[in-house]
């Protein structure tokens, strides 16, 4: 054999070693797949809610082939804002409220010519806001949470016990604080106050800017919301951080009995005490609601698209199928909540016991449901309303006639700028 033929082979043989080291390195990212591209994804969540989100994105990549670039992060407002500037925005972004989806909506994707027509048909309209007004849909709900409701310690009080004690003072577990969106809480009790006294047509026009906010409907929520609590409970509730406020009713010897809080907060009660949380619509407990309304107040995390590829087309569809969600759901690991969902055919099934059945099938009669009111209010408002929730927990006894006033200055400075959008509606 010539010098240059074992030259030749010992070439080869190098460059074999090589090709096989590479194929190695690029199985390894998609399960032994080649990869078939990339998406990026921002989002709200971290912790728990980030891990269970990361292993559906594992299942996408294993079945696609298609690497997904997440990042988690509690700031998403002002991180995507940065973003967006720079010109580098996500493929997709997965928002907490319409009224951030506003935000964006002339820099997203319209997703009618993205989604399946059986994906979007499974959608009631509540779940696909058209934030332009153009009447097309540039986001889709991928979770749910239903918030007209109250918790309580079954183990400890019976349902018809509940009235009683709604209407007895101290007895609401209540926490205002929750980092840079502090007052959220607040802001949810009067909401829902509104809906529950006035019904879902007076509610959507305060929600969608149509209402002052001087309305004298408007004072009778926060004056309502206001009389649940005493000097004593309204300091309690601004000092305590809305995570901690629910597990004060497990608590041994517990100082209050009810927490009006969303259908998430079970998963941060004690583990120990989740088979016993269950919950009463706040129709039957809020002073002065209409007792046979049906109206709830619901939340939802928004899956929006800002790039357009066959990679982010692809992951959106199977974010948003019955499929990939029921599989979201059975595969939460045991100890952690199942997350509900929005797509009406997910069986209600997938939530392991009946309270979790209840909340999914609340969660299916939209005509029944209106969005987060705060939520679909341009940033500028939300925010003025949550620092107000907070200014009157901590003088009740002024009244709430100042602040609706300078709530109601924001509402027509917002009308008189461009680029403000509210949404047309946020009721089903």
């Amino acid at each position: 054999m010539s010098a240059r033929t074992r030259s030749f082979n010992v070439t080869a043989a190098v460059l074999g070693l090589w090709l096989v080291v590479l194929s190695a390195v690029g199985a390894g990212d998609t399960g032994g797949r080649q990869s078939r591209g990339s998406v990026s994804v921002l989002a709200t969540w971290t912790g728990d809610e980030g891990a269970a989100f990361r292993d559906l994105l594992q299942s996408f990549t294993d079945e696609s082939g298609i690497r997904v670039d997440y990042q988690g992060t509690t700031a998403l407002r002002e991180v995507l804002s940065s973003e967006v500037k720079a010109g580098t925005p996500p493929d997709i972004a997965v928002l907490p409220s319409p009224g951030e989806l506003a935000t964006y909506a002339d820099a997203l994707v319209p997703l009618e010519k993205v989604l399946p027509t059986d994906t979007l048909a499974a959608y009631g309209p509540l779940w696909k806001p058209a934030p332009r007004g153009d009447g097309a849909v540039y986001g889709i709900a991928v979770k749910a949470d239903l918030k007209s409701i109250v918790w309580y310690d079954a183990a400890r009080h019976k349902r018809r016990e509940l009235p009683a004690l709604a209407a007895r003072d101290g007895q609401w577990c209540a926490g205002m604080g929750g980092d840079a969106t502090s007052g959220w809480p607040g802001t949810d009790w009067i909401e829902d106050i509104l809906l529950q006294q006035q019904g879902k047509a007076v509610y959507e026009d305060w929600a969608t800017g149509a209402l002052a906010w001087t309305d004298p409907r408007i004072g009778r929520a926060w004056r309502t919301w206001g009389s649940l609590f005493g000097k004593g409970a309204a300091r309690t509730a601004l000092l305590t951080d809305f995570r901690d406020a629910g597990r004060k009713l497990f608590a041994a010897r517990p100082p209050c009995a009810l927490e009006h809080q969303g259908s998430f907060i079970r998963g941060g009660y004690p583990p120990k005490d989740r088979a016993h949380a269950s919950f009463a619509f706040s129709t039957g407990l809020i002073p002065g609601a209409d007792r046979a309304t049906t109206a709830r107040e619901v939340s939802a995390d928004f899956a929006a698209m800002f790039h357009e590829t066959p990679q982010s087309r692809r992951l959106l569809a199977y974010l948003t199928s019955a499929k990939a969600q029921t599989a979201w759901a059975e595969n939460t690991p045991s100890g952690r909540t199942r997350p509900f969902f929005a797509n009406g055919d997910v069986p209600v099934t997938v939530q392991p016991d009946d309270v979790g059945e209840k909340i999914a099938k609340a969660l299916k009669n939209s005509r029944s449901l209106c969005l987060d009111a705060s939520d679909a209010m341009p940033t500028r408002m939300r925010l003025a309303f949550q620092r107000a929730a907070l200014a009157y927990l901590s003088e009740v006894a002024k009244g709430p006639d100042a602040l609706l006033t300078s709530l109601e200055k924001v509402r027509t400075d917002l009308h008189d700028e461009r680029g403000r959008p509210w949404l047309s509606t946020v009721c089903g």
